[in-house]
């Protein structure tokens, strides 16, 4: 009896210890912060309101020179994508109400030819960085189609399931009338966006996206006539 109770103490000292050192570990990799995210926090930022008002103007401009110009372009700074997270989307600014509950501090960066994304998940002992990677690049002999793959998706160093965020990407996408379209790429997954989905003829024609030199670029062209004739788009699908 005595050694088995031995046994039993041993046994449940070992599960305490293991268990113990997992959530030890498990804490740990939670906490640990992207390289990029970390790096962002320590970047001057003295013109960062001016870079973040000056985007949404260009943004602004893009549109209108997409209903109103034959051929338009626009090139977005990956500083500039950071500084209007800082200076609109963080806590106190203007558009921080956008961000789900508990998230906060978003912080963006173009490396290479990808995008991402970091934004901070609760507070005090219980708090997350949760980033995402992404790729994206416009897709050949298919009309206003760009791929983005979901390189990465993580809480801390932890890769976690992306359903829910590929759920909410897909909502978000067709209330603009983009339709999105699923599929995996050596375990990865690949949305394919096409944008004027309920179009047959689009006057709107997207030739150009790239994702470069810490720098996103698109140019397309718009048949004004089409334009004019059915709004912003052009002719519209029948009704279903």
């Amino acid at each position: 009896m005595r050694r088995k109770l031995r046994t039993l103490i041993l046994t449940v000292g070992l599960l305490t210890v293991v268990l113990g050192g997992a959530g030890t570990i498990l804490g740990a990799v939670l906490k640990q912060e992207p390289a990029f995210y970390t790096q962002l926090a320590d970047q001057a930022n003295w013109n960062q309101a001016e870079r973040a008002s000056d985007l949404m103007t260009r943004v602004q401009d893009l549109k209108n020179d997409i209903r109103g110009k034959a051929e338009w372009s626009g090139n977005f700074q990956g500083t500039d994508l950071q500084a209007f997270c800082a200076e609109n989307l963080c806590e106190g600014t203007a558009y921080a109400g956008l961000l789900p509950s508990r998230f906060r501090e978003p912080r963006m960066v173009v490396e290479g030819d990808r995008v991402k994304l970091g934004i901070r998940y609760g507070k005090g002992f219980w708090t997350s960085v949760v980033s995402v990677e992404l790729k994206a690049w416009l897709v050949k002999n298919d009309a206003n189609v760009i791929a983005v793959e979901v390189v990465s998706f993580k809480a801390g160093n932890l890769s976690i399931g992306c359903q829910t965020l590929l759920d909410s990407i897909t909502e978000a996408a067709h209330d603009s009338n983009i339709e999105v379209t699923w599929y995996r790429h050596e375990g990865n997954p690949v949305g394919l966006f096409r944008f004027y989905a309920d179009q047959i003829q689009p006057a709107t024609q997207i030739h150009t996206f790239k994702i470069k030199d810490n720098m996103i670029a698109v140019a397309g062209r718009t048949r004004l006539e089409a334009a004019q004739r059915g709004g912003p788009g052009a002719e519209q699908a029948p009704a279903k």
